[in-house]
């Protein structure tokens, strides 16, 4: 094609777009995979890490697809400018996109969405997707959380219209995930379906790279061996030299574009193909073609398009224009764009530009560090040649100038510990944000003087409160199929691929035992009833028995005729359980090994129960059997549950086959079935990604699971019955609760699918095994007593009244007030002669008495033992109460009413004493101050008001909130006051003169309410954002975010000893936090998370955080291993995982391989 143009297949770093379809190659299934999903879900969030090919998949697959084939119209942001609100963004692509013309003025973000998504209604009938790329740019620090909350608040408003065939995506970075469902927490709509994207292997990226090649103009042909080697360059870092490594696709591209242009000119050298040097010709010569602009274009990348963290920043056309040199602009942004190191998008009649990938965005950071370490070190040898002259000159003064170059040096290595404490804090921030909990308190504990961090206590709190990871237990590199408790839990058995199991101390301490003699792959491995003793199932058609204290066999070889699947030992641990592939069940005398049963399933379907003969012997009929994958007896004896390959669990009469019922539902392998402890349920597994549970009288379905994302291997229940965990392919374990089949945690950290998960006897502990090569220790939150108690029975939103001694007082607007005893533990006591229809409460501050308001007007006092009504009046608010509040000594009480004022009572007999008026909205709270010489109330005015309780006279008017103003209350002293309002803050003032001293802004929603402890140490808020977060009064450091109500939080309180808070939300339930560690101090921090997990960094983690050299890292490793009293070990490896406990009935489970 002598003559054409030439035609470049290989975007670069940028993405593809919908004109590449045809050249964007290798995607097909997870193109196909995706529509589906976005055409089952309303909102799908497609995440995966920086370079997977989320634009791409989404604009040159998917888009083409849903726009040809189901007719879709469009409407794509991908970029989020700090000087616009998002919403705003939205809104005017809405109208510009779907072509509705211009937006009509006046009109706010939220109302334009409505209308644009009328008028797409009504111009077509068409489906509509909203596709938001980037969202990660809305998390990145200085973004507003309020307007980040309001884009996903609209969002989920759109969602709920009444609309057909809206359907959104929403594509972000996997390490901005975590921030993201923070954000989010709230919002079901938003988080329900999640997309993963990994990157492709080396394998796939190789042929893509041949077939790509060959559609360019003109054509190229690449062997795709060559490819091969080039892409291994390539890969993550860190990963094996294998086809099934990753490949950094940003680096893939740039190579496989620059090679062809290379190849397509003549240029480039010959020889082996290497991946640096191309990286490095491609972008001097994109910067050396400029000719003498090359100067100004690298000055534009690195002062204006790169941030000091090494992120991309978006910059308009106009602001490029000016940073260049006059007349060059035009020549260095075409010629940047044109190169695919800028990528340009229209804004509202201009453009904008960024570096077309993260990849590029770190290479113009190392060249600016580069250049400024060069400009610094010639600065300095200036500084130097000057100090050396001034030294020959002032010899006598040598002592001086030595002293001097001393303390410089001394405030050098000062910097540098500082630099190391700054990098240490950022990643600790990182990895919180990741879900990485453990790693980042073993980055904490290696920032030096960390009581002189101000930021250290507050993420160390973090850290603790958030992990949930003990210690993984390393394997020898081979995938580990099960792992479980010891009945006392003290220690955990793994079973591996290599055939071998390993007895551990559950802390991880101290070397495994390791019990060796299979000849093939274990399946699984469990503890006898008394922990004395071990059985083991293999590959190799053997179960073996040995002795826990020293690893040795007990009895022969216990012989199938195929792979073993499982083998478990029954309740009192007399008989062993084992069930093969082979088509047989077999129960043998644990003692010494005798064969007792054979239950043997034909490929029929009918069972065939064999007993030994005199000679001991057991004969089963000839012929191959149905291959059985799991299979276990009920505690009692009478039943006995299988599993095969055919979806449908299968129970049997034991003492003599008969078949009672299958288990239908599952539409894929069943992997797993297992009894509860008092055999009245059952539980299965299945590859289809549920968790069903059955009566096991009948067989009936009583509970659905769902919320994997893979294949769900084993399905284990607590020994309680009370909760359920699973373990999946899809790289998690999830525990949940049988009451209501909610999910209560996902333990994230393996990085392979998870192939069990069990409890410890006692359910503190989870104990996990995957295919990453590890097993993993978890604590099981909200089983013990640090985690969350939970009220629930409300019928309605929770409102906080009080608390009366050491009882809780909680009230709903249609149900009697609730007296909880201390810990919850029974049903509390109704209140039913305080009224119907209530609308506030309140507690006297002896706690005898209990005050509410309800909604026809009247205000109503009873004793808090239930045991009769003091007072009942009409009150004289026009419109209803908001707020109550006794005075200190509990001779008075406050209401606050939408009618604009405050009012304060006698408790005696009701009659009003004080009429506060000024505010011009509804007023929402009211408070006494400590001493009762004041009160202070809380208006939708944006107002807070401090007024003299004995005339009414206004004292101070708090001004500077944007919003409605929600709560205000005194702190325990009467010289701080707090405010919590709708604008997403609380702010503290001084209460002497009305000065505002700090604000509180971490939530992303309103906040309802805020209140001090009783030592004034601390500040509590509540927000609809569905957290509530603690926070030190001293300086407004926020210490702890408490995490775990469904729905918005709209009050909170400290208990009278301030070592809990109580919130209550509009999930119907009130919460008890337990709050020791916020007062401790920074060494006692330092002591817990050193006792929080007892893993190692790596030698590569301490490379890439602590920046030590190879040989250091190697060495501090090794000693960190020592002090545990483990092995060191080339093979052994540092992922994370998860584990569970032995279910005391007899059973035995198997997940296949594919």
């Amino acid at each position: 094609m002598s003559g054409g143009a030439h035609v470049n297949p290989f975007p670069g770093p940028q993405p593809y777009r919908c004109a590449d379809r045809e050249r964007f190659l290798g995607r097909e299934q997870l193109t196909r995979k995706l529509v589906n999903r976005i055409l089952a879900h309303p909102c799908v969030t497609l995440f995966g890490p920086s370079g997977a090919g989320k634009s791409s998949l989404m604009q040159a697959g998917v888009i083409p697809v849903l726009v040809q084939e189901h007719g879709f119209r469009t409407v794509r942001v991908d970029a989020w400018l700090r000087e616009e609100s998002p919403l705003e963004r939205l809104a005017q692509a809405m109208f510009t996109e779907l072509g509705l013309g211009e937006r009509p003025g006046g009109m706010g973000a939220r109302e334009a969405l409505d209308q644009a998504l009328r008028l797409a209604e009504q111009r077509s009938e068409r489906p509509i997707l909203i596709y938001l790329d980037q969202l990660e740019q809305l998390l990145l620090p200085g973004r507003s959380l309020v307007e980040t909350g309001g884009l996903l608040e609209g969002l989920e408003a759109l969602a709920r219209m009444p609309v057909r065939g809206l359907q959104v995506v929403l594509s972000l970075r996997e390490d901005y995930l975590g921030r993201f469902r923070d954000r989010a927490r709230a919002l079901r709509f938003v988080l329900d379906q999640g997309f993963r994207l990994g990157p492709l292997t080396v394998g796939e990226m190789a042929r893509v790279a041949c077939r790509v090649a060959a559609s360019g103009t003109p054509e190229q042909h690449w062997r795709e061996e060559e490819m091969r080697a080039l892409m291994l360059q390539v890969r993550t870092a860190g990963q094996s030299e294998s086809d099934e490594a990753e490949v950094q696709a940003a680096f893939a591209q740039i190579v496989c574009r620059a090679l062809w242009e290379e190849r397509v000119t003549g240029r480039g050298p010959g020889g082996t193909v290497e991946a640096e040097p191309i990286l490095h010709r491609y972008l001097d010569a994109t910067l050396d073609a400029l000719g003498p602009l090359r100067g100004a274009a690298l000055t534009l990348l690195e002062e204006h398009l790169v941030a000091a963290d090494g992120s991309r920043t978006l910059l308009m056309e106009h602001q490029a224009q000016a940073a260049l040199p006059p007349g060059a602009a035009v020549k260095v942004l075409a010629s940047l764009e044109g190169a695919a190191v800028l990528h340009a998008e229209q804004h509202q009649g201009s453009r904008y530009f960024e570096l077309g990938h993260d990849w590029l965005a770190r290479k113009v950071l190392e060249l600016k560090q580069e250049r400024l370490r060069l400009e610094a070190a010639y600065r300095e040898a200036q500084r130097l040649r000057v100090t050396r002259r001034k030294l020959f000159a002032i010899a006598a003064l040598t002592g001086v100038v030595v002293a001097t170059l001393l303390l410089l040096l001394l405030l050098a290595v000062n910097a540098r510990h500082e630099a190391l404490n700054q990098s240490l804090l950022t990643g600790a921030r990182e990895l919180l944000e990741r879900g990485q909990p453990a790693m980042a308190g073993k980055l904490l504990l290696e920032v030096r003087e960390p009581e002189k961090v101000p930021e250290w206590d507050p993420l160390a709190l973090e850290a603790l409160d958030a992990n949930h990871l003990r210690v993984t237990l390393p394997g020898r590199g081979l995938p580990l199929n099960t792992a479980c408790f010891s009945p006392d839990g003290t220690r955990i058995v793994t079973a591996s691929a290599d055939g071998t199991a390993r007895v551990w101390r559950v802390n991880g301490l101290g070397e495994p035992v390791l019990l060796e003699g299979h000849k093939d792959e274990l399946r699984t491995a469990a503890f006898s009833p008394e922990g004395e003793r071990l059985v083991t199932a293999s590959a190799d058609g053997t179960v073996r028995v040995w002795r826990v204290l020293d690893g040795q066999q007990l009895l022969a070889p216990l012989q199938h005729e195929d792979d073993v699947r499982s083998a478990a030992f029954s309740q009192e641990g007399e008989r062993i359980l084992t069930v093969s592939t082979d088509g047989t069940v077999r129960e043998w005398r644990a003692a010494d090994g005798v064969p007792l049963r054979v239950w043997k399933l034909s490929r029929d379907g009918r069972m065939t129960l064999g007993y030994p003969d005199g000679s001991g012997a057991i004969h089963v009929p000839r012929g191959s059997g149905r291959s059985l994958s799991s299979a276990a007896l009920s505690p009692d004896g009478e039943l006995l549950v299988t599993t095969s390959w055919d979806k449908t669990p299968r129970v049997w009469r034991a003492r003599d086959g008969k078949p009672l019922f299958t288990l239908q539902g599952h539409s894929g392998t069943v992997q797993s079935a297992r009894f509860s402890r008092d055999g009245r349920f059952l539980v299965t597994a299945s590859s289809d990604g549920t968790v069903r549970m059955w009566r096991a009288e009948d067989g009936v379905q009583v509970l659905l699971l769902e919320g994997h994302e893979g294949p769900v291997q084993s399905a284990a229940f607590s020994l309680d019955g009370q909760s359920i965990v699973t373990a999946s392919m899809d790289g998690t374990a999830r525990v949940w609760r049988l009451e209501d089949g909610k999910e209560l945690l996902v333990l994230e950290g393996h990085e392979g699918p998870v192939q069990s998960a069990s409890f410890s006897q006692d359910g503190s502990l989870i104990v996990t095994a995957s295919w990453d090569g590890t097993a993993r220790v978890w604590r099981a939150q909200g089983l013990d007593a640090g985690q969350p108690l939970v009220l629930r029975g409300h019928g309605g939103p929770v409102q906080l009244a009080g608390f009366s001694d050491d009882r809780l007082v909680t009230f709903t607007r249609d149900e009697p007030v609730r007296v909880w005893r201390s810990g919850g533990q029974v049903e509390p006591l109704l209140l039913t002669g305080l009224g119907e229809r209530l609308s506030a409460a309140a507690v006297s501050p002896e706690g005898e008495r209990i005050a509410t308001t309800s909604w026809d007007g009247f205000l109503r006092v009873g004793r808090s033992d239930g045991s009769g009504g003091l007072l009942e009046t009409e009150l004289e608010h026009k419109r209803p109460v908001t707020a109550l509040a006794f005075s200190p000594d509990g001779q008075f009480l406050a209401t606050a009413s939408r009618d604009k004022t405050a009012r304060v009572w006698r408790a005696s007999d009701g009659a009003q004493v004080l009429l506060l008026e000024g505010h011009l909205g509804a007023v929402q709270s009211v408070a006494f101050s400590p001493d009762g010489k004041s009160l202070v109330t809380a208006s939708r005015d944006k107002t807070a008001r401090v007024w003299r309780a004995a005339d009414g006279k206004l004292l101070q008017e708090l001004k500077g909130h944007e919003s409605a103003v929600q709560s205000a209350a005194f702190s325990q002293n009467g010289r701080y006051l707090v405010t919590a309002s709708s604008d997403g803050t609380a702010r503290v003032w001084r209460a002497a003169d009305g000065k505002e001293l700090f604000v509180l802004k971490e939530h992303v929603g309103a906040v309802q309410a805020a209140a001090f402890s009783p030592d004034g140490v601390f500040i509590v808020t509540a927000s609809s954002d569905g957290t509530a977060r603690v926070w030190r009064a001293a300086d407004g450091k926020m210490l702890l975010v408490l995490k775990g109500h469904q729905g918005p939080i709209q009050s909170a309180m400290f208990s009278p000893d301030g070592r809990s808070v109580v919130t209550g939300s509009w999930d119907k339930t009130a919460r008890v936090w337990f709050l020791p560690a916020t007062r401790l101090e920074t060494a006692q921090l330092k002591e817990a998370l050193e006792k929080d997990n007892q893993d190692c960094l790596t030698v590569s983690q301490r490379r890439a955080y602590l920046k030590e050299r190879k040989r250091l890292a190697r060495t501090r490793h090794e000693q960190c291993e020592r002090v545990r009293e483990r092995m060191i070990s080339e093979g052994w490896t540092s992922w994370s995982g998860a584990a569970g406990s032995p279910e005391g009935s007899l059973s035995a489970s198997a997940e296949p391989r594919p």
